[in-house]
């Protein structure tokens, strides 16, 4: 059974029922809907389609809807794209004309602090780079240093810009509000630049209809966000690590310390992390992946990720669900070399230096069992999905089955690495659960023949989760129901 989740970008390639049918079968845990791109009414298609699609497959997937956030961006250039040449000059300014090749609109808030003479300027993915050689009150003057195509719309990067933006603004709220009507489970924001993003973001939230129970991912893109990552990762139900944009803010040759810094650090505060950008990106017109791509993705379930992410190979790409089967086949062939010590260390030193939680020592408690006795499956109870988050944080070696009615909790768990969920009734006593947990583990694939885990909050269902119990798979069932 694969541990690791599959988060894909619905797009073109996956927009038809059949298609996304097809996308959930092939083992998507998750879908995303990128609010960047597209109408209002081609959104609100697309959240009916994924739900109707998820119904079909009999699966129940986490909705995440992706805001554009504060992206600087070129505008409009005649003929929809220009080849800059090396040594060429080339301005940026707050014309709305279309650009040519002696200048092109640039999307900012404000010019004043956005760049000095000798800043680098990128565009695109970073391959065309740009240095600023004056600077006016609505332009900036720049010389090419690597030329290139580009692209109107292209992503404009200022990486020592002194920019204030708000990774939630009032565009951003008119997409999510779009999303909620539509039914989503979580928000990822863009850009996000410290914990004052998402504490606006989960404020405004709260005071939506359904958007209390709506989680909040944040997209890690930005080098302010790795100078405040501890009080992101305190405010976020999850983090991304979104290595397009990122890479470009950060030196290429130390992204990859980064993102298993970034990965280390989510494991340790228990909050789920998803690895995105590139996984395999030459399955948009090829059927199977690099060696490459291959060892990327590998690498990212050996340092303890929850999720892997498909942006353009689902969104664009001519493979869209052979991509999904390797990212499946990659991930399960390499979870047995995973080694969950060092998590587990992370966990138990991150958690010797805050407040004492109880439900933490009950998750150890049952992941040592576990262990010790070559358990089938932890089962647990959960209503907000936080019990089942905790046990699954300390990468038990057996699945994590987790029993809740709300169906939001269980699609809500769908991107937290090694957790199966079941919907459950409510529990009037200890042994209506053991009952109830035998039969599910019993009707399941899960592997093995050992003995279950269970956690509960007990005498009754609804106290805080206190109690390990064992349960042999041979255990007869009460007759009385």
């Amino acid at each position: 059974m694969r541990r690791t989740k599959i988060l894909a970008t619905v797009g073109p390639a996956t927009s038809t029922p059949g298609q996304l049918t097809a996308l959930i079968t092939a083992g998507a845990d998750a879908l995303r809907l990128n609010l960047s791109h597209g109408t209002d009414e081609e959104h609100r298609q697309s959240l009916t389609r994924i739900h109707h699609a998820a119904k079909l497959a009999g699966r129940e997937v986490a909705v995440v809807a992706d805001v554009p956030g504060p992206k600087v961006r070129i505008r409009a250039i005649s003929n929809g794209e220009l080849r800059l040449s090396t040594g060429q000059r080339w301005s940026l300014d707050s014309d709305l004309a279309p650009g040519d090749d002696r200048r092109v609109g640039l999307e900012l808030p404000s010019f004043k602090g956005a760049a000095k003479v000798g800043d680098p300027v990128l565009l695109g993915d970073g391959s065309v780079e740009l240095v600023v050689t004056g600077v006016h009150p609505a332009s900036i003057d720049t010389r090419v240093v690597n030329g290139g195509l580009v692209r109107s719309q292209a992503g404009a990067f200022l990486p020592r810009a002194r920019i204030k933006t708000s990774a939630f603004e009032a565009s951003d709220r008119r997409l999510a509000e779009i999303a909620l009507e539509g039914g989503i489970d979580y928000l990822a924001l863009s850009f996000v630049q410290d914990a004052v993003d998402l504490v606006a973001a989960r404020r405004w939230l709260d005071r939506q209809p359904s958007g209390r129970e709506v989680g909040l991912i944040a997209k890690i893109e930005r080098a302010e966000a790795l100078r405040s990552i501890d009080g992101i990762l305190t405010d976020a139900d999850g983090i991304m690590v979104a290595r397009g944009d990122l890479g470009i803010e950060v030196p290429l040759e130390g992204l990859a310390l980064e993102q298993k810094r970034l990965v280390h650090l989510a494991n340790a505060r228990g909050k789920f992390v998803i690895v995105a950008t590139q996984m395999l990106l030459s399955m948009v017109d090829s059927p199977r992946p690099t060696r490459a791509e291959a060892t990327d993705v590998a690498n990212a379930v050996l340092d303890g990720t929850d999720a892997v992410m498909l942006s353009e190979e689902s969104a664009v790409g001519h493979y869209p669900i052979e991509a999904v089967q390797w990212l499946a086949r990659i991930a399960l062939a390499t979870e047995g070399a995973y080694d969950p010590r060092p998590a587990r260390e992370a966990i138990r030193a991150a958690s010797a230096k805050g407040p004492v939680v109880h439900e933490l020592s009950v998750a150890e408690a049952a992941v040592t069992l576990a262990e010790s006795v070559g358990a089938r499956a932890i089962v647990t109870p959960t209503h907000s999905g936080r019990t089942a988050r905790l046990v699954a944080g300390l990468r038990p070696s057996c699945p994590v089955l987790a029993l809740s009615r709300l169906s939001q909790t269980r699609r809500k768990l769908a991107l937290v690495r090694g957790v199966e969920t079941r919907p459950s009734p409510t529990y009037g006593r200890l042994q209506e659960f053991r009952e109830h947990a035998l039969e599910l583990v019993r009707a399941s694939d899960l592997p093995g023949r050992g003995p279950i885990v269970l956690t509960a909050g007990f005498p009754v269902e609804g106290r805080p989760t206190n109690l390990v119990t064992l349960v042999d798979p041979d255990e007869r069932l009460s007759s009385a129901r």
